[in-house]
């Protein structure tokens, strides 16, 4: 979602932020104004388990209404999501993988949810996350019970394990989930597993999930999953994988068509052999806009469909790149570097998707004093009904916990003018 005229109407004729956080319930997070203007954060909370969220990793995603849902996780024992009401400002916990499956005995002694990687998705109604429970390219994930799906419903306010219904109380055997993409024609959820690269659907309906299996291309056991997929208005499913050398295989889109199955796009390059990182759709689906860790920016044309890469994003140094909004007239993009080398900040930028240019716009620490030692910022497709997006930080080697920040782009740019 983008600044239409009339969410700007709406913005200027609603009540101040106090106004609106006056009534907050004890279990909610009110959070507090950024340095500069057209900014405000939230610390996410523990749950009342004792989870202590310490990372999110691209786990922040929106609802049509412009809810915001946030994914926080300590990368150890259990993950949680939270739901912030756009409109009253208030940030709270709507569930967590222990508790939900604990209530329908579903959680094995020691076991474990280290991440909710997945972007929480709007799926029909409900938001869908699924698990991860180890990251690493090896034979370990063998250990592990497989993933599990959970999803939220916000007219029930109920958070539920749904895999429980399943074989075996998982949604496969072994493998963990690290992005998901919606067929709502269909009813169906596509993952993208790890260390595989399997592709897997979740059939909302029925409640069962399907092993799809992977592209025959694919030329070593273990591959780095995309971090983002999606579906064009036929129904098949987009995606990309990378592993060490092998260009010819792993530099191009992949699919899964329903009716044909796996299959490859040769004609859409990748400027390296680097999966895609984060994305947004927009105009219903029209077009798609995508970056990989490394800046490289792409467009996606349902009519046709088509491809084409619009340029790179230009940092002052080397870093990644892990946030990604675009607005809805698909003519910026807004990108946030992670972890960039020579002791440099991290920054916020503006990409223009017609000419390929970037506009440095400020430091991260800038926005706000709570930011100036967290260096991981993740999140994509992140809108309000305002237009106004967020993205997560963290710091992921210490304990640190993550803090969910909101950007008015405008008014953080009139500020910066004004200073």
């Amino acid at each position: 979602m983008g600044l239409s005229l009339a969410a700007v109407v709406v913005y200027l004729a609603s009540p101040s932020q106090a106004e609106m956080t006056s009534s907050a319930k004890p279990d909610e997070v009110t959070g507090h104004a950024g340095a500069l203007g057209g900014t405000w954060l939230w610390t996410l909370p523990d749950t009342a388990n004792g989870l202590r969220p310490t990372q999110s990793w691209h786990a922040t995603g929106s609802s049509p209404s412009g809810d915001i849902y946030v994914g926080g996780m300590d990368h150890k024992t259990n993950s949680a999501l939270y739901r912030l009401d756009s409109t009253v400002g208030t940030l709270r916990v709507v569930g967590d993988a222990r508790s939900a499956s604990e209530k329908v005995s579903n959680w094995l002694p020691g076991e474990t949810v280290q991440k909710f990687h997945t972007r929480p998705l709007w799926h029909n109604g409900k938001i869908y996350v699924a698990t991860m429970n180890r990251s690493t390219l090896d034979e370990g994930y063998l250990k592990e019970r497989g993933f599990h799906w959970y999803s939220y419903d916000p007219a029930q306010e109920s958070f539920a394990d749904l895999s429980v219904a399943e074989p075996g109380g998982t949604a496969v055997d072994h493998g963990n989930v690290v992005t998901l993409a919606s067929d709502r024609r269909r009813n169906v959820i596509y993952a993208a597993g790890v260390p595989t690269g399997e592709i897997f659907r979740y059939d909302v309906g029925s409640g069962r999930t399907s092993r799809l299996g992977r592209p025959a291309a694919y030329d070593q056991q273990f591959v780095y999953s995309g971090r983002v997929m999606w579906t064009d208005s036929r129904g098949r499913l987009y995606f990309t994988a990378s592993n060490s050398g092998s260009p010819s295989v792993y530099a191009h889109v992949y699919y899964f068509d329903p009716e044909t199955g796996f299959g490859e796009h040769k004609d859409w390059p990748l400027q390296a052999a680097q999966a895609l990182e984060a994305g947004q759709c927009i105009q219903d689906g029209k077009q798609c806009f995508f970056s990989d860790d490394q800046g490289h920016i792409y467009r996606f044309a349902d009519e046709g469909p088509s491809w084409s890469y619009l340029g790179q994003l230009h940092t002052a140094a080397k870093a990644y790149v892990w946030l990604f909004n675009v607005d809805s007239e698909g003519r910026h993009a807004y990108l946030g570097t992670s972890i960039p080398s020579e002791g440099k900040p991290t920054a916020l930028f503006e990409f223009d998707l017609r000419a390929g240019t970037t506009e440095r716009i400020c430091d991260v620490a800038e926005l706000d004093p709570s930011l100036r030692s967290l260096n991981i910022h993740t999140g994509y497709d992140s809108w309000d009904a305002q237009g106004r997006f967020y993205f997560a930080s963290f710091n992921g080697p210490t304990e640190q916990r993550v803090i969910l920040t909101r950007v008015d782009i405008r008014r953080l740019k009139a500020t910066l003018r004004k200073n």
